[in-house]
């Protein structure tokens, strides 16, 4: 029987069957489980300090994520080995196969497959490196099939450093749109401001000065992120979140989202698509978005400003202040922008469309 493989940097095995967890962050695993039965996780091993503090240190140097020690042991060797089809969740998880995969590929036929979520927004904070993480990019795409860019702007990058071009395939992230509804908004009757979020894309210092000069709203701000945990205002709640580390299953997140009147997404300038699952989440539940516009922007051709979305093109607190207020009190362009925008990711951002074209890419 033909065996699907996933690798996933951690915290799905224990989800994966859990009905409080929707289904975008196993990219499309669920669906393949249901078609082919022989379908299987790899998550990351704990691993001992040395090799934790080596992962760590060669990651720093060469500013990519190398935990080459996080799936090596003999049961996930062979798992590998007899695997027709291997999905890597990730650069972390493609870095962290590369080495058995070097020694497998060829002899054993294992077709690769890649979701990219920054290779090419890495910086290089060791320029003397330099040399030796572009190679190490380059040695990870010779053995990959096919790499699916969730970001446009990476994916126009990468066909200007992939020579080839079948690779390189545009699969903008989806969502599961029948956990992310809610039948009973009512915009006007919520009075808080809600920000998701922990990666390093996510502007932080920008998100607190907004709460600071804006003591007369009430802020939710939903984070792992330290700088987060230890915010000290009055206005502001924060509520400590982290998908991978179960702080806060997909459910909590829905009801908090429902108490939402507008949602805040302020980003540093990236090619990488940081902001883009809570946006689509809190779109497909009606709550309004206002998102920092930066190169990673994912769909520049059907978010439409004042009509689906609200783009920030400052990243000047104060500037923030006064759209956020111009916005608040006005429930007529709320709701419209609400309405809109939950039909368009229904229509365009629906983990069906991941499932169809799993199915077409990975087909047997």
């Amino acid at each position: 029987m033909n065996k699907i493989t996933y690798i996933f940097s951690g915290g799905r095995i224990n989800k994966v069957d859990n009905d409080n967890f929707s289904q975008e962050f196993f990219y499309g695993y669920r669906y393949l489980k249901d078609n082919y039965p022989n379908t299987t996780i790899i998550e990351f091993n704990n691993i001992g300090r040395i090799l934790k503090k080596f992962e760590y240190l060669i990651s720093k140097f060469f500013s990519l994520p190398l935990y080459i020690f996080s799936i090596i042991n003999k049961k996930n060797i062979q798992s590998i080995k007899e695997t027709d089809k291997l999905v890597l969740v990730s650069e972390s998880a493609g870095f962290a196969a590369l080495l058995p995969l070097i020694f497998l590929k060829r002899k054993h036929n294992i077709k690769t497959y890649m979701f990219v979520m920054g290779l090419y927004s890495k910086q290089i904070k060791y320029r003397i490196f330099k040399v030796f993480h572009n190679l190490l990019i380059f040695l990870l795409i010779k053995y990959l099939d096919k790499l699916f860019f969730l970001g446009v702007g990476e994916y126009k990058l990468a066909k200007n450093h992939i020579k080839n071009r079948e690779k390189v395939v545009f699969m903008p992230f989806n969502i599961d749109c029948d956990f992310w509804e809610n039948s009973e908004l009512k915009i006007e009757k919520n009075n808080q401001i809600l920000f998701i979020g922990n990666d390093g894309n996510r502007d932080f210092d920008l998100l607190i000065d907004i709460a600071k000069i804006m003591p007369e709203k009430n802020f939710v701000f939903v984070s792992s992120n330290q700088q987060i945990l230890n915010i000290k205002l009055p206005n502001v709640t924060v509520i400590n979140g982290n998908w991978r580390d179960g702080f806060l299953s997909d459910l909590e997140l829905k009801k908090i989202y429902q108490k939402s009147r507008l949602v805040i997404l302020p980003l540093k300038n990236s090619t990488q698509p940081s902001g883009q699952s809570v946006a689509l989440q809190s779109m497909s539940m009606g709550i309004p978005v206002i998102i920092s516009k930066n190169k990673g922007f994912w769909d520049e051709e059907n978010f439409v400003e004042n009509k689906n979305i609200f783009f920030q093109t400052t990243n000047d607190p104060q500037s923030w202040s006064k759209k956020i207020n111009n916005l608040f009190d006005n429930t007529i362009l709320l709701k419209k922008v609400s309405q809109d925008a939950s039909l368009l990711v229904r229509n365009n951002y629906s983990i069906k469309n991941l499932n169809k074209f799993l199915q077409n890419e990975l087909s047997f």
